[in-house]
């Protein structure tokens, strides 16, 4: 599989490390507005230095050496990449979001109707830990019922010194790391642990949620009527991040998943046979190896996508709603996407 990595800043190293870790890829062109990031990203990953180095993504779409791009260009940029890299036929690995408002999730969804046959996988990455998909796969086989409670929580780390410091380095906040100003999005800024509470419980049909400077905190009710609390937030770092990730209820048992101090990511579940650990490796991290593992079974052998694109629109068609309500105070439904006018 011949590769294109468009976008070559912190994010695309984790990609870059899972194709080099594998025999049948290989990056043969990066893309980046500024081209001296590429060559850094070139020599610190220890790429050849003779690979091709473009400004214009569009170069690796018009490449007939190319078979998929890995998209990690900032969030505002995804459609339409996105979108032009199915119209040239490439198959695509993205990072998340899908869908910077809900119009994009509309232009999306016209593009994938349009070329259905490209595989899309986008970075979810807590849905590829080996105990999320052990989870989904319980979950799937009924082992504790029917769902109707979950908790869900993840958090980033902060410096407990550098409260209430002001912002000085707007990068990622008004810019990106060229300086380059980043249009604001109409969806709730934190994604990971909504789009996993999606994964877990289904699509949500309605959230209310709050933001405060700490943290994202939503209540959503979900298929059948399950409900679910979610926060997405930070925690000191001299503390533990995500001691508790997920706790889901059903009418036959529990699961919970929980995240160690050195970042092991285990989970255990309790039923009528009693309380036993769920049997999965406990790597975290941003998911990077099993998500280039699924994709390429994907167009191997049309295996099962952990996170295809329709499945990551839905989640910023959730995102939407979730902004929509903590900024307006008022419970939300969750809609699709599909309106014309």
């Amino acid at each position: 599989m011949k590769v294109a990595v468009i976008g070559c800043g912190n994010v695309s190293r984790g990609h870059i490390k899972a194709w080099q870790e594998r025999d049948d890829a290989e990056i043969v062109m990066l893309v980046d507005v500024a081209r001296d990031v590429a060559e850094t990203t070139r020599d610190e990953t220890e790429l050849p230095k003779n690979i091709v180095i473009s400004e214009d993504y569009r170069e690796g779409l018009a490449s007939e050496n190319v078979q998929l791009v890995d998209i990690c260009t900032p969030s505002h940029r995804h459609a339409q990449e996105i979108a032009d890299a199915l119209e040239a036929g490439k198959h695509i690995v993205t990072e998340k979001p899908t869908g910077y408002n809900l119009e994009e999730c509309r232009f999306l969804r016209f593009w994938r109707w349009k070329c259905p046959e490209p595989k899309v996988a986008v970075a979810y990455s807590l849905r590829y830990y080996p105990v999320s998909i052990e989870v989904r796969r319980l979950l799937d086989e009924g082992a504790i019922g029917d769902l109707f409670a979950g908790q869900f929580t993840w958090n980033h780390p902060f410096d407990p010194e550098k409260i209430g410091q002001p912002r000085v380095d707007m990068t990622r906040y008004l810019c990106d790391k060229g300086g380059r100003y980043l249009p604001s999005s109409e969806a709730c800024g934190p994604t990971h642990v909504f789009d996993y509470a999606r994964y877990m419980m289904g699509d949500a049909t309605e959230v209310f949620a709050y933001r405060k400077p700490y943290g994202t905190y939503a209540l959503g009710v979900f298929e059948n009527d399950a409900m679910a609390t979610m926060r997405a937030g930070s925690t000191s770092q001299l503390g533990l991040r995500n001691p508790t990730v997920a706790i889901i209820q059903g009418t036959h048992g529990t699961i919970i998943t929980s995240m160690s101090k050195d970042n092991k990511y285990t989970g255990v579940i309790c039923d009528a046979d009693g309380e036993r650990a769920i049997e999965a490796s406990p790597e975290a991290g941003h998911g990077d190896n099993t998500r280039t593992e699924n994709v390429l079974a994907a167009i191997r052998d049309d295996a099962p996508q952990i996170c295809d694109l329709e499945d990551a629109i839905r989640s910023s068609e959730m995102l939407h709603a979730l902004w929509d309500s903590y900024t307006l105070g008022i419970r939300v439904p969750v809609h699709q996407a599909n309106k014309t006018g």
